[in-house]
């Protein structure tokens, strides 16, 4: 049993390292009576940011003593915030440190910031006044609106993929806008996104070492192919015009021809959200739309698979596969997409 007036709640926490690696900690802390009412004053802040340095992880605890008056206490912990150039410089001591410490939580979510963490962890967010939890939320948004039940960038998913060939891929957040947005005056301003966090891209870990940047349409068909995703937004032309359709109930399957030849499957169901053609949907068109989207969505898988082999990234895992390991690119894959076209919206034919 512990007084709730003794401890120090942690909802956020940020780590990065200097080039004289001393490592850095910024503690966010939530202030009970803000959220529960609206106050003025010194309790008007929804979170307080503690920052403390020390030459090691394991000498963080000792350091916070000298900085706040209670205990902190992690079983609320919404995610971990790391620097790009500690994740450039590798996880691997903090994987450890966070696994060997018994209240340090591994199960939460982790992402890398490109900008200073200071500016990240320093932000009001809107909608959400706690900072931990508005990104929370935002990646598991992003989980249901891939159909992902959980997306696998949690601290312990890292360290589940170091002894694996295929690497992971955690979310890239980053600030927008020039000082950081640390008062509460910056909720004043109607313009949501003129200071604020956005995600954009992934890291790309490999041994727990940050190894590259990719975009959000790589990560997302990493998701898509490696069968964690079931859903996805996708874009292509019909008879010159665009279309823009939603891939739903997809549906991964794995084939070795031979030792050298692995054919992957792709089947979903397509809906239409925005048909640009002008002509009536006939059941030759949506013959056509099937057949187009399968083209190009093959075309799309082939150079991810270019791209992989380029980075010298075992995106798709082959390298963990009988067939494939210590030699997945030499391995020849093979894609093959199916879907059937469904509508989602009133009208089947758009208006002349």
């Amino acid at each position: 049993m512990k007084e709730i007036n003794q401890l120090a709640i942690v909802d956020m926490i940020a780590i990065d390292r200097d080039e004289k690696g001393m490592f850095i900690a910024y503690y966010q802390i939530l202030n009970p009576p803000s959220i529960e009412a609206r106050r003025s004053g010194p309790s008007r802040a929804a979170v307080y940011t503690y920052e403390v340095s020390a030459p090691t992880m394991g000498n963080m605890l000792e350091k916070t003593g000298a900085v706040m008056s209670r205990n902190l206490y992690t079983s609320h912990l919404q995610c971990y915030v790391v620097s790009e150039r500690m994740a450039r410089a590798g996880l691997l001591k903090m994987a450890n440190y966070l696994e060997n410490y018994k209240e340090r939580r591994t199960n939460v979510y982790a992402i890398v910031s490109e900008d200073p963490v200071s500016k990240v962890i320093n932000t009001f967010t809107l909608l959400d006044r706690v900072p931990g939890r508005n990104i929370r939320l935002l990646l598991d948004w992003h989980a249901r609106r891939l159909g992902i039940n959980k997306l696998p960038t949690r601290m312990n998913d890292l360290v589940e993929g170091i002894p694996f060939s295929r690497p992971t891929i955690m979310p890239i957040i980053q600030y927008k806008g020039n000082g950081s947005a640390s008062l509460a005056d910056r909720l004043e301003d109607i313009n949501a996104t003129k200071q604020s966090i956005t995600f954009n891209g992934g890291a790309v870990f490999i041994k727990a070492k940050m190894v590259g940047k990719v975009s959000d349409e790589i990560k997302n068909t990493y998701y898509v192919l490696n069968g964690y995703a079931t859903r996805k937004q996708e874009t292509f032309k019909v008879n010159g015009e665009t279309v823009d359709i939603a891939l739903n109930d997809i549906q991964i399957k794995r084939k070795w021809i031979t030792k050298d030849r692995l054919q992957i499957r792709v089947d979903g169901n397509i809906g239409i959200i925005n048909n640009e053609q002008g002509v009536k949907l006939t059941l030759q068109n949506i013959e056509k739309m099937e057949l187009e989207f399968n083209r190009t969505y093959k075309k799309k898988c082939e150079q991810f698979v270019s791209f992989a082999k380029q980075k010298n990234w075992d995106m798709l895992g082959i390298g963990d596969t009988d067939h494939g390991r210590k030699r997945w690119k030499d391995i020849q894959v093979e894609f093959e997409v199916h879907s059937k076209l469904t509508t989602l919206g009133n009208t089947i034919t758009p208006y002349e």
